[in-house]
């Protein structure tokens, strides 16, 4: 096999860890400014999408046939409660409206996002657009939260189902179409195929229903794209005492597709965007995040005679786990970044950005008393990073990114969450590098009927890591 086949196979680890990732780097500077920067094709067209006939109604009829066999497997397989339905319940749903669920954190927090990426990537298979795919995800998601359940319909779901969803959608639609070849034929083939498949389930389907899975056609266009993995140790210090810490393994895979400052390329949403996971493996304890980021609309701005300046919309959801919080976050960015050259080799990158949290969640001890771990609701977050990027030696960066969160359910309260991301890394050999991060996590729990909380832990990070 060739090396495709290797970014292949990096590309599947990538989507399938996302549930298992925490930030390293790269992944609190703006989109599309780590090292693996590459030089975009003017011709944003995607690789298979474009000979696809639009059909606006069979991913209707995909989504109420995926919304029956998820129903059919929980009432008649697992023999869950919820899914026991019937026109009365229905009825009551229709009659009563919405509220918010108590499901568990990763149930709404990633599942149903996973969820309505299906929903989105019906239509999005079946020839539509980014915008025109997006009702669909809602359509998906309100007639589940109607008719599929015997709970009335949740606020949180509504949200995160079609929202987060459209996001992962889109990029597990365009990673799979970086691996579908149908020039290649044997065995490479049905790797590619099988592997297609994994990432975007719908568009497997679709391919299969049309024949295109074992069809001979031309080889894609070429798509700019980097992938970075990084391995390492990960060590947290509980409280800042270094006295008392763990220690972690650290895999971390990054996915960058297209070039952030070849705004003349963004064509439609996500023709840029960013996917970074890792996951820190410790004794019966595991640190995770995922960050995934897309253009919606960029362009460039005049600030000095010198510099490169991009003012961009961007559509972002993060998950962190780790010792002392979860947080999840789908959020809209705007985010202003600049680029001064200080020297023929040295540069200076500076990015800040400000998020509007259309639902996020971080867990609380309080929750328990309103039937759950987590409190939910809107808020916002701002960002701010500086690095300096010495050509063929390597960087020097710190970020900080803080979000707030007003809690709607759950124990009344303003939560803080923050992460300070400081470091150092060395070009080593061959676009390898070596890599010391120092972390911060912190949290502030601000309670209307409870005493507040405060928590913080420090990390350090030693990593080697290897582009793709």
């Amino acid at each position: 096999m060739n090396i495709d086949l290797h970014k292949i196979f990096f590309a599947v680890i990538l989507l399938g860890s996302s549930l298992f990732a925490q930030p390293n780097d790269r992944d609190f500077l703006p989109s599309g400014l780590s090292n693996n920067q590459l030089i975009a094709r003017n011709d944003s067209t995607f690789m298979h999408n474009s000979d696809v006939e639009k059909n606006y109604w069979l991913p209707a009829v995909e989504i109420i046939g995926l919304n029956f066999g998820v129903w059919g497997y929980h009432r008649y397989l697992s023999g869950e409660n919820w899914s026991n339905i019937s026109w009365e319940t229905i009825k009551n749903n229709l009659k009563y409206g919405f509220v918010w669920d108590y499901d568990g954190y990763l149930t709404n927090q990633f599942w149903h996002p996973y969820h309505g990426s299906n929903y989105f990537n019906a239509a999005r298979s079946n020839g539509l657009e980014f915008w025109e795919s997006a009702p669909y995800a809602f359509l998906g998601s309100l007639t589940w939260e109607y008719f599929f359940e015997n709970e009335r319909p949740s606020y949180n779901d509504i949200v995160n189902t079609p929202v987060t969803g459209i996001i992962l959608g889109e990029i597990s639609f365009r990673v799979s179409n970086l691996i579908i070849d149908e020039s290649s034929t044997g065995l490479e083939r049905v790797v590619r195929e099988f592997s297609s498949t994994l990432i975007d389930p719908m568009q497997g389907l679709n391919r299969m229903i049309r024949g295109e899975m074992w069809r001979k056609g031309n080889s894609p266009k070429e798509q700019d794209f980097g992938i970075i993995i990084s391995f390492g140790g990960h060590n947290v210090f509980f409280d800042n005492k270094f006295n008392d810490s763990r220690s972690y393994v650290h895999l971390g895979i990054d996915l960058n597709y297209g070039n952030q400052f070849a705004i003349s390329t963004h064509k439609k949403p996500f023709d840029f965007f960013t996917l970074h996971t890792d996951v820190n493996v410790g004794p019966g304890d595991n640190i995770v995040g995922v960050f995934a980021s897309g253009v919606l609309w960029d362009n460039h701005i005049k600030l000095f005679d010198n510099s490169k300046n991009i003012l961009g919309i961007y559509k972002e959801v993060d998950i962190l786990i780790n010792t002392i919080y979860k947080l999840s976050a789908t959020s809209v960015t705007g985010q202003m970044i600049n680029t001064i050259p200080l020297s023929s080799k040295l540069s200076m990158i500076n990015h800040i950005g400000v998020s509007a949290i259309l639902m996020g969640a971080t867990n609380s001890q309080y929750a328990s008393e309103f039937g759950k771990d987590y409190n939910i609701g809107p808020g916002a977050s701002g960002k701010i990073g500086i690095k300096f990027s010495l050509n063929d030696y390597g960087n020097l960066f710190a970020n900080y990114k803080r979000y707030w969160i007003h809690t709607l359910s759950g124990a009344q309260s303003e939560e803080f969450v923050g992460l300070l991301n400081t470091g150092i890394s060395f070009d080593v050999y061959n676009k390898t590098e070596l890599g010391l991060n120092f972390l911060l996590y912190e949290r502030y729990g601000n309670y209307k009927n409870f005493p507040d909380s405060h928590n913080s832990n420090t990390a350090i990070r030693l990593f080697i890591s290897q582009k793709i």
